[in-house]
């Protein structure tokens, strides 16, 4: 009974260790649009909600009049921002406002607020390939200085940083429009990191123009190492073994 029980153990964590190892399903979008989320300006850090009005595993905060002159560097002087779900005609997704719930709706890189950002952060590391945004009244333009110029910073975890910058041309690459100036930024599109890469937070950033996000995915976490799954299945058999001796 005693050898039963433990190929039952065995068998029991080499399935949860290939359950956790295997490739996840795409993450689901959490819409930032009117519909789901309620107009207006939500404050200094949001939580969004599904569409069943459960919380995301991610919150939102929000940066304005952030040093023009330093587009690529990712904690470039600024200030507290206030996040904004648009309303308007047609209800575009989230953007920046001040700390006083005042400017443009969409996140600025012209204007007085230039430049301005959304920062998402997750409860949990995510891999970099379970991460999608979707951008509304994106136009990439020819290049740099013209049109939109969007700046994602991605932190890996452990680092506590925003150590990774991914400009425009990297960002058009891993973008599928959907038409009227709107589509996906797939993340593990990058080619900075390895798509299995553990993030923690990211940022988006308009230096140039204006855009909003319309969705944003919630990540699937990061897959324990393979030798962690390995102790942990030895741990689990042994463990049966001592109980059962």
């Amino acid at each position: 009974m005693h050898k039963t029980i433990n190929k039952l153990a065995a068998a029991s964590l080499f399935s949860c260790a290939l359950v956790l190892s295997a490739s996840t399903a795409f993450a689901d979008m959490i819409a930032l649009d009117k519909a789901t989320q309620g107009g207006g300006n939500k404050g200094a850090n949001y939580r969004p909600v599904d569409e069943f009005g459960v919380e995301a595993s991610f919150y939102i905060t929000a940066r304005t009049a952030i040093d023009h002159t330093q587009p690529f560097f990712a904690d470039a002087a600024g200030s507290v921002g206030t996040i904004i779900i648009e309303d308007g005609k047609g209800d575009k997704g989230a953007g920046v406002q001040d700390a006083a719930g005042k400017g443009s709706k969409g996140i600025s890189g012209a204007s007085g607020d230039k430049d301005e950002e959304l920062i998402f952060w997750y409860d949990q590391a995510v891999t970099l390939d379970s991460l999608s945004i979707m951008l509304r009244d994106i136009d990439f333009g020819s290049g740099a200085s013209h049109k939109d110029d969007p700046v994602i910073f991605l932190s890996v975890a452990g680092t506590g940083a925003f150590g990774v910058t991914i400009q425009e041309a990297e960002i058009s690459n891993a973008f599928t429009s959907t038409g009227n100036k709107r589509g996906t930024v797939d993340f593990g599109s990058f080619t900075s990191l390895a798509g299995d890469t553990a993030i923690t937070a990211f940022k988006i950033r308009a230096t140039n123009d204006h855009f909003s996000v319309g969705a944003a995915s919630g990540g699937s976490a990061a897959v324990p190492e393979p030798g962690a799954l390995s102790l942990l299945a030895m741990g689990g058999v042994a463990m049966f073994k001592r109980k059962f001796r």
